[in-house]
């Protein structure tokens, strides 16, 4: 059976630091629980980490110095200092949008290399997930997307799943995200002087993915009535667009979703959908389906989940309740490590395990990039795939060996892989490990064997 120590620091952690497993040695389900009563562990600050209003300002005015001069560019043609000005101001645009992602991403790894609460940490990842954004789609989440993070999920993976909600739902990464900034609709004062309809990229993913799930009973109708509710909410990040809320892009009225009738007015009119949506079973079976599966395996045991759905609807959302439900649940604790770890927590826990303190954030984005997980760029809103074999597919191993050879070489030139394998497992060792890192041709090589071994590669 295996060690729940070992399950701690894997299952419900983010790998091993040297010492961790002997710490925890005779209380590992107490040492996973006391971590939700710290819930200001998830959050990140720093003076190169600005706030969405601040980024929002800056993008505006960096987009606005772009624009005049792609169009100076276009009324002068071939001259060459248009052509000049508008080269720096594209580049110094862009050049600001990849300073704030390094410093984002290098904060958050250095964030998951440095907690005392890596459960904490695993809970921001999943929700991060959940909601899903791409900073890869346009300039604009080039610069918001780490906010998103920092400001919209971080504060709530322990609080109500409706604060939570309401703050993911109306950042401007997410309206940004999935097009609500062009949402107009037809009958408000804007959409009556021109041809317009709402987009409804924004209440299908709400309603599909965020909160009821696909089998969750809500009709095209609602859909359609949901995006009405959303139209005129926008990201802001435009000069002719700094209210969030965009009064004439919006048609007041009440709406009726899944045979509800919302008659409040404007933004009240989000704020009491989405308390309704956080609320409704459907969406707490969808959310402990997630949970279950993210912590234990493809198929939970459907009394772990019929737990979760219970908790999550006794307590009205309070994900702390439901996570603690969770962690209480024998079933969570139990069976083999059949879940593989992602290539970002993997990229996180051989860090952790070498002692590292950061790592170049350039480095940690091309090396999740090579693993097949772009930071913050899923495939799609439905974010990364979360079934037990996600990303161990064709060259993945070895793609991952790549990887583990090179950190080793360059920031881990220091460690003993034969020591950190006693200081990092201790009793709960695979002897089979054990045997190969020490029989290692060279420090390289047995460093490779120790990270690419199953605790590291499962959990």
């Amino acid at each position: 059976m295996r060690p729940r120590e070992l399950t701690a620091v894997t299952r419900f952690g983010l790998g091993p630091k040297p010492g961790d497993i002997a710490a925890l040695a005779g209380d590992p389900v107490g040492y996973v629980r006391e971590q939700c009563f710290r819930p200001n562990s998830a959050l990140i600050t720093g003076p190169d980490l600005p706030d969405s209003d601040t980024i929002r300002n800056d993008f505006v005015r960096l987009q606005g110095t772009f624009r005049e001069a792609r169009l100076s560019l276009k009324k002068r043609g071939s001259d060459e200092d248009a052509r000049d000005d508008f080269q720096s101001a594209a580049k110094e645009r862009n050049l600001a949008g990849r300073n704030i992602q390094a410093a984002e991403i290098g904060a958050r790894y250095a964030h998951g290399l440095a907690t005392d609460d890596p459960f904490v940490e695993r809970l921001v990842l999943f929700w991060a997930n959940h909601f899903a954004v791409h900073r890869l789609k346009s300039p604009v989440m080039r610069f918001v997307t780490g906010a998103f993070e920092r400001e919209a999920i971080r504060p709530y993976v322990l609080a109500n799943f409706s604060d939570m909600l309401a703050a993911t739902t109306t950042h401007p990464a997410m309206l940004h995200y999935l097009d609500n900034d062009g949402s107009v609709a037809a009958d408000s004062a804007l959409g009556r002087r021109r041809k317009s309809r709402v987009n409804e990229n924004l209440a299908r993913e709400l309603l599909e993915l965020h909160t009821l799930g696909v089998d969750g009973g809500y009709t095209q109708a609602d859909v359609i009535a949901v995006a009405h509710v959303l139209a005129g909410w926008n990201s802001g990040m435009s000069a002719k667009k700094r209210s969030a809320f965009q009064k004439t892009w919006h048609a007041f009225g009440p709406r009726t979703i899944l045979g509800k009738t919302y008659r409040e007015s404007g933004k009240r009119q989000i704020k009491a959908v989405l308390a309704d949506l956080a609320q409704a079973p459907a969406t707490a079976r969808h959310i402990s389906r997630k949970l279950a599966r993210h912590f234990v395996g493809d198929n939970p045991p459907p009394a772990l989940v019929d737990a979760l759905t219970k908790s999550y609807l006794a307590s009205g959302g309070d994900l702390r309740e439901v996570t603690l439900t969770l962690v209480e649940s024998d079933a969570a604790w139990s069976g083999d490590a059949v879940k593989a770890v992602p290539p970002y927590d993997f990229i996180v826990a051989a860090g952790r395990a070498m002692r590292l303190n950061k790592l170049p954030p350039h480095f940690v984005m091309v090396s999740a990039r090579d693993l097949a997980q772009e930071i913050w760029g899923p495939p799609s809103p439905a974010g990364w795939p979360d079934d037990d074999g996600a990303f161990l597919g064709g060259d993945a191993l070895l793609e991952r060996v790549d990887f583990t050879r090179a950190v080793s070489q360059r920031f881990g030139r220091d460690v003993d892989p034969r020591q950190l394998a006693r200081q990092l497992f201790g009793d709960a060792l695979d002897p089979f490990v054990a045997e190969a890192v020490a029989r290692a041709e060279d420090r390289n090589q047995a460093m490779v064997l120790l990270l690419m071994s199953p605790a590291f590669q499962r959990r």
